[in-house]
């Protein structure tokens, strides 16, 4: 039986010619096997490639976004305080220009009142303001004395 099993084994392998070309086939197809899956692997570094620079370019632009609002509200901001800015130099104008009238104002009652105080009689002494007040005071008792 041994004999026959070897004899079988030995009839069921091809001729070494056979073999070879079997041998150089499977040699090509694992060269091309090869070239594929190198392909398929640059068709997928390819792919993983361009999605990457599809997020590179996606949160780049939402970065871009996010500086334009900012640069947006920055601006409306800066208008903002340059309009309360003029504002208050209007409001603060205005309030010079009346102080200015009000000094005005001042200045020419004080001329007014020194011009009057040039005009008014003198002063009498102190002695002779109570000689009056005296004979005032005498008139309204005589006054009163003869209405009784």
């Amino acid at each position: 039986m041994e004999g026959t099993s070897a004899a079988a084994n030995s009839s069921s392998l091809p001729p070494p010619s056979r073999r070879l070309s079997q041998i150089r086939r499977r040699k090509k197809r694992t060269r091309d096997e090869m070239f594929s899956e190198i392909m398929e692997s640059s068709r997928s570094d390819r792919a993983h490639l361009n999605e990457w620079k599809e997020t590179v370019s996606k949160y780049r632009k939402e970065a871009s976004e996010r500086e334009d609002r900012r640069d947006q509200r920055e601006d409306r901001r800066d208008a903002r305080d340059e309009r309360w800015r003029q504002e208050d130099q209007r409001r603060q104008d205005a309030t010079l220009g009346l102080l200015r009238e009000q000094t005005d104002m001042l200045r020419r009652l004080v001329e007014l009142q020194e011009r009057m105080l040039e005009n008014r009689l003198p002063l009498q002494p102190l002695q002779v303001l109570q000689m009056d007040l005296t004979e005032v005071r005498e008139g309204n008792r005589n006054i009163c004395e003869v209405s009784n």
